[in-house]
C-alpha cells in the first residue's frame, strides 16, 4: 500500500480514537510503504503546518487568508511531485527508511 502522509510516523487507530482494541500495530503496515516529507519542508508551509480544518478557527472569516493559505500549501506540493517522480525514474534506496 502506498500512503502519502504529512509526517513519518503512523498511529494505528488515530481515527478509530474510541476503539482502543484497533490502536495496536498491524501486520497491515508491513506491506506499507510510507511517503513523507522532510519536517523542514513542512516547516516552511503557511502557519509551519499542513491546512487543516483548524484553520477555520485560526482565520475565522478571513476566508481569503485562509484560501491563500491552502492555496500556497497546494502550490508547495507540487515539489513533492516533482521529487518522487525525480525518484521513480532513478530511485536512491539511500533514501528508503524503516518506520
Amino acid at each position: 500500500m502506498l500512503y502519502p502522509h504529512f509526517q513519518k510516523a503512523v498511529v494505528p487507530g488515530w481515527l478509530d480514537k474510541g476503539l482502543k482494541w484497533r490502536h495496536g500495530s498491524t501486520p497491515f503496515l508491513d506491506n506499507m510503504v510510507l511517503l513523507a516529507p522532510d519536517p523542514a519542508w513542512v516547516k516552511t508551509l503557511p502557519n509551519g503546518k499542513p491546512p487543516d480544518r483548524n484553520d477555520f478557527m485560526r482565520y475565522g472569516t478571513d476566508l481569503a487568508s485562509r484560501m491563500k493559505a491552502w492555496r500556497t500549501a497546494v502550490m508547495a506540493s507540487a515539489q513533492l511531485v516533482d521529487e518522487l517522480q525525480e525518484w521513480l525514474r532513478r530511485p536512491d534506496m539511500g533514501r528508503v527508511q524503516a518506520i
